[in-house]
This record gives structure tokens, sequence and C-alpha cells, in this order.
């Protein structure tokens, strides 16, 4: 085992086969942030490799530099022993190295035939029809994907958009495969089948580098696993020699996390913030019942699918009612746009942050001062904003969640996944909203960062605002003050916390779901 901290040299021992991918002494900086300090690792064929750290600590700014998107300050790569430069993603792709991002690049409209082989047109050249079915066919069969071919991108699930990402790689036969979080959005039943799809691509001679802040997928599947922290390699270890707290260490700097202690407890004759009875909206949601009151942290526990982001939408106004009510702080609630909900005091903290809540190309001051401008007009009556304003509160979110950014001009793109979440969140905490909706609040940060934003969800309760937090891992919720489960658009069951464990919430959903079989 090899646990050095400034970086170390070639991993590449003595009678060892040449490395597909080996980088020497990588640097990067971004102004005066240095985001690598000397990073010097390898990617052999046929072996998952798998990286970690907390977010911000260089793993996404090393992969853009062998993918291309940004170039290093200096450093040295090497592909198959010879020293290459990568100065754009074509050229990475040309390599045969492929990138499947949380974010996944696929078109929305285009069908998954199109865009697992859209490659194939810019690289390859290759325009027939039919020789794009058959490719795509061939990719789609050898990992197990059953979806219509010809469907539209953005009518698959999660998991499969994941599958149409992974075929693209496959359709260019690619060596390298860069996987970050790929199971942040799917069910245990799908990560399983992905993890089968990932070692037979090892099996096959592909090298895999594998980025999760779930320490469980790394342990499973890496052959070797990278730490990163702070721009530089912290920790590398060979399977079977290390255990969760060496990774922890790493990641975090100390053997474990502080405890979470449980939230405040709540005045049961507390005012009811939110009721909801017997919610529908005919297709997902079926039958959701539940109550939070002022200062309660309120879990809806369920599988991916099982409704829950779809009843946020509903309390949100941005998707309609059939049936049922909703009574916000005493009043009748169905709102027939987000404006009004939000007007009345709803906020969302929506699970893809990227794409459904920030403007990725515009400054965490102006992301912040969405949906705050009333409190930033410099007349009453006009559209004009006053910039001071706007940094006196964007500079207080900063502060007071703790946003690692070094100044609110920056592109909120710069920022690290957890950061992002956190000016979300300080969007709706700068404008005071009485109920918080928070979906999947923590996917895709790292166990620092989750425990900030667990943090700050528990100062806002006993501030008096109302929380629900729905979420597919259940043992995040074991702190709630009452978790609500929800299975097939139905809630089925109520579990007094906190201390609701996992055990418990599964019960719950497996039992409901034996009972409708029976």
């Amino acid at each position: 085992m090899e646990t050095t901290l400034d970086g170390g040299a070639s991993l590449q021992a003595s009678g060892v086969e040449t490395p597909l991918i080996e980088t020497f002494d990588i640097h990067k900086t971004f102004g005066a942030v240095r985001a690598l300090k000397g990073v010097s690792l390898s990617f052999r064929r046929g072996e998952v490799h798998g990286l970690v750290g907390a977010n911000g600590a260089g793993k996404s700014t090393f992969l853009d530099i062998v993918g291309g998107v940004v170039l290093p300050s200096s450093g040295t790569i090497c592909v198959d022993g010879q020293e290459i430069s990568i100065q754009s993603p074509r050229d990475a792709e040309s390599l045969g190295f492929a990138f499947i991002h949380q974010e996944l690049p696929l078109v929305p409209d285009f069908s998954a035939v199109e865009n697992m082989t859209l490659a194939m047109r810019s690289r390859l050249g290759i325009t027939n029809r039919r020789e794009h079915l058959k490719v795509a066919r061939e990719a789609a069969d050898r990992i197990g994907a059953t979806f219509s071919l010809r469907k539209a991108v953005r009518e698959l699930s999660a998991a499969e958009r994941g599958l149409v990402a992974i075929a693209q790689a496959l359709v260019v036969d690619a060596r390298f495969i860069a996987m970050d979080e790929p199971t942040a959005a799917l069910s245990e039943t799908e990560c399983e089948r992905l993890f089968k799809i990932i070692r037979e691509l090892a099996q096959s001679g592909v090298a895999i580098a594998y980025v999760s802040h779930r320490l469980d997928e790394i342990e499973e599947l890496s052959q070797r696993v990278t730490v990163f922290k702070d721009g530089e390699v912290a920790g590398r270890f060979d399977r079977g020699s290390y255990g969760r707290r060496d990774l922890v260490l790493g990641i975090t700097g100390s053997e474990s996390l502080a405890p979470r202690l449980p939230p405040v407890a709540v005045d049961a004759e507390a005012p009811v913030t939110l009721q909801v009875e017997h919610l529908s909206n005919g297709v997902s949601v079926h039958d959701v019942s539940f109550k939070v009151r002022r200062g309660e942290i309120l879990g809806l526990a369920g599988l991916v699918g099982s409704g829950r982001s779809e009843t946020f939408t509903q309390i949100l106004g941005a998707s309609k009612t059939l049936s049922g009510q909703m009574i916000l702080n005493g009043k009748p609630h169905r709102p027939t746009s987000v404006k009004r909900a939000v007007a009345a005091g709803v906020a969302l903290v929506p699970e893809e942050r990227r794409s459904q809540a920030l403007v990725m190309s515009d400054t965490v001051k102006n992301n912040i001062s969405l949906g705050n401008w009333k409190r930033m007009r410099v007349l009453r009556g006009f559209g004009l904003i006053s910039d001071r304003k706007a940094g006196l509160v964007s500079d207080a979110m900063v502060k007071k969640l703790s946003i690692k950014a070094s100044t609110t001009d920056v592109p909120v793109s710069t920022l690290s996944g957890g950061n992002q979440q956190k000016v979300v969140f300080g969007r709706w905490v700068a404008r005071d909203s009485k109920l918080l909706l928070l979906d999947e609040p923590t996917r895709g940060v790292d166990i620092g960062a989750r425990q900030h934003i667990w943090e700050n969800v528990e100062s806002l309760a006993v501030e008096g605002t109302a929380v629900v937090v729905a979420s597919s891992e259940l043992a995040e919720l074991a702190l709630c003050h009452r978790v609500v489960v929800i299975v097939e658009g139905k809630t089925v069951a109520e579990i007094q916390g906190p201390g609701v464990t996992e055990q418990e919430m599964l019960d719950a959903i497996y039992n409901y779901q034996m009972e409708e079989e029976a």
C-alpha cells in the first residue's frame, strides 16, 4: 500500500505492463487558485480505478485535463508510454477516451440511436442510418438495454439515459471511460446492473476511472483507489489494503466526522405549516397525505420513482393537481404557478441543481439574487436592481452557509457541487421562505459537504422553517423528526423519529408491495 501526501511519481512498477494513461506532476491554476498541485497517477487496461475526495479536491479538474476540456499549467501526460498533448475534447475522443458526467451531455430531443451514434457522424463521418442502428443495437445488447432505441432521450428514465451514455462510449470502442457519480439517480437494482456492466467492460480491457462519494461502491468495484485532497494526492490504496477509515482520513483529514446530534425537539402544539391530504396528479401521485409543523424536519422516504419529486412539483405549482387538497399556513393552497407558490413562502431545492436551479454561466451573486429582486430594487415599481444590495445579501449567505468562493462575482460553474448546492439554499434562505422542500439535497456531494448541508437544514428548522426532505438514501433520513413512507405514489406509513432506521423504512416499503401483490 502507498499513502504519499506529495503526489508521488509513476505508479508503474518494474515488470508491470505500461499503463494506458500515465500523468506526471500535473499542475493547474485558475488565477490565484491552485486547483492541482503536482498530481501523478495512472489508469491501467482492464482495471477500475476509484477516485475519491471532497467536492473541490481536484478530481473533476484532473479528468477535465485528461479529457482536453482544460489545459494543464504544467506536467506531462503519456498514453501507451508516449508523451502526448491533449488540446481539446476531440483530441481525447480520437485517443479513445470517453467521459460520462453526472450531468449527461445528451440531446433530449434526439432518439437513443441518434445520441449513441453522435461520434460516428462527427468523428468517423459515418452517416448511414442503417449502420447507426446496427451499431447502436450491438452496443445496447452488450449492456443489456431493453428500451426502444427509437425513443427520444427525454422520455427515458435516468437509468436508461445512463445506459445511452455508456453505449456512446462503446460505439466508438473507447479504451478509457471516466464515470462521474454514475449511480446518483439509480435504484439499488439499477446500480447492481451498472456494476455488472462496469466489471464486464474492465474484463474486456477497458480502463475505467470511477468517481463516487459512495465509498461502499468504491470499495466494491475498484482495484485501486486514489484520494484527492486540496488539489493533491492524499492517498493511494490497492484493493484489500485499506479500510473505510483510511478513505475518510484521506478525504477529510480526520478519522471521523463529528457525530450528528438529534435535531431540536418540535413543540407538539407548533402550528402546522403545510398539510397535504389525498394529493393526486393522476399519473405518478395517487394518494399522498402528510403534514409538517413549524420548525419540523419531515422525511419522505421512497425508492426512485415513488412519486416524491412529483409531489414537490405540485406543492410548488409546477405541475397540475387532479384531486386532494393542500393547506399552507391555515389557508387553501392550490397555486396556479411557481411564482404564486414562491410568493406564498414555498421554496424548492430540486434534485438536478445545474439544470433546474442554477444559471451555471452566471455569478454566485446573481444566482442567489434570483427570486430576491424585491428586496434588492433601487426604486419600488421599477425593474432596477441594486448591485450593492445584491452584494450584501449574497455575501451574507456565503458567510452563513460557509460557501467556498473567492468572491461572489465568480461564475457558479467554478464552484464544487456541494458549494453549488449551498448557493441554491442561499437563494431561499435570503428570502426567508417558511416551507423548504429539499429533493435529494446531498446527491453528488462529498461526506464533509453533506454534513454541512444537514447542519444548515437543522439551523433553519430551529429558526422556524418547516422542512420536507426527500431522499433515496434512506439512512440520511434517520435524524428527521418524522418520516413518511411513499410507495407508488401513495403514503403507506409514518414512522416517528428521530432514530428511524433504514430497515424500518425498507420494511414499510416492501411490506406494502407484498400486500399489493397478494
